[in-house]
């Protein structure tokens, strides 16, 4: 008996006992075949919940993304509305206190300081222009929707990656249980059938096929 290596995938086990399952049930032994079907039926379930659990995880990174372009945008639209007010606006205020270290300060933020640097431009926006500038009005109302939309995601994130996590070690619970009970029905019947008997219960392990001779002799 050859089970599936650990890192396989858990559908590999759910074909596995299945088919041993198969086999002991026509071999009359009930008892074990609803065992294996169970402990079976568990890693389905398991390992659909795992995938499932994955949903939650891009769709929230989706959405931080997304936030975080947003941002970016407006950063990059005050910059270019700010920039395009002279020949000298790059080189003097209010441009210079607004991106003192450069737009990328902004924009290439990690992602644990983005709230912090895009609550920064808010501020420098508020302090150095006069409220009914464009490119202080309009910025501030999409950084302030951005930041709100960006720290939802990240919470959402969080809690579903919390959720993969324990649906990762449910499956691997189940695993774990499968396989001791795999090596136990094998144990037993090889002290009742003898080694030989007791494999053709098993799936036989795959053998790659040899490359044929290119050279066609």
């Amino acid at each position: 008996m050859r089970l599936p290596l650990p890192t396989a995938q858990y559908s590999q086990r759910v074909r596995y006992g299945r088919y041993v399952a198969r086999r002991l049930r026509r071999a009359k032994r009930i008892a074990l075949a609803t065992d294996v079907e169970a402990a079976t039926l568990e890693i389905l379930k398991r390992g659909r919940e795992l995938e499932d659990a994955d949903g939650p995880v891009q769709e929230a990174m989706a959405d931080r993304d997304a936030a975080d372009d947003d941002l970016d945008t407006a950063a990059q639209r005050a910059r270019n509305m700010l920039a395009g007010r002279g020949v000298e606006a790059m080189t003097t205020a209010p441009y210079t206190l607004i991106f003192p270290q450069g737009i990328g300060y902004y924009t290439a933020a990690p992602l644990d300081e983005e709230t912090e640097r895009y609550d920064e431009l808010r501020k420098r926006l508020v302090e150095l222009l006069p409220p009914d500038d464009p490119a202080r009005k309009d910025t501030i109302l999409v950084i302030d929707a951005g930041i709100a939309a960006f720290n939802a995601a990240v919470d959402a994130l969080s809690k579903a990656r919390t959720e993969e996590a324990l649906a990762s070690t449910r499956l691997d619970t189940a695993e774990d249980a499968w396989n001791r009970l795999m090596t136990k029905v094998y144990g037993l019947l090889i002290s009742e059938l003898g080694r030989p008997a007791a494999e053709r219960f098993f799936p036989k392990a795959k053998v790659g096929k040899k490359k044929s001779d290119d050279s066609g002799t």
